[in-house]
């Protein structure tokens, strides 16, 4: 009681972040995506050891293929200076 009386701030719980299951496979994902950015994720499962289910495992995978994945040549266009002109008749 004392403490929240002599506090600048009032009191407030707040639970520690309890992480996910996937977070110890991560670091196995990691390294196989590192070697076949385009695995399908079922296989990456079996690779890993994943045992449970596969939304959590398809979510994790989701957001680390874009990491793993070569930049696509077509969609990087640069241009000098003066290198393009656009003339209209």
């Amino acid at each position: 009681m004392k403490k929240a009386l002599v506090a600048h701030e009032s009191p407030w719980y707040q639970r520690k972040p309890r992480g996910s299951v996937v977070d110890e496979f991560e670091p196995a994902i990691r390294a196989v995506l590192a070697e076949f950015p385009d695995m399908p994720t079922t296989v990456i499962m079996e690779r890993v050891g994943w045992e449970r289910g596969r939304m959590v495992f398809f979510e994790r995978v989701q957001q680390l293929r874009p990491l793993f994945q070569p930049v696509d040549p077509a969609s990087q266009t640069e241009y000098q200076p003066g290198e393009l002109a656009q003339c209209d008749l």
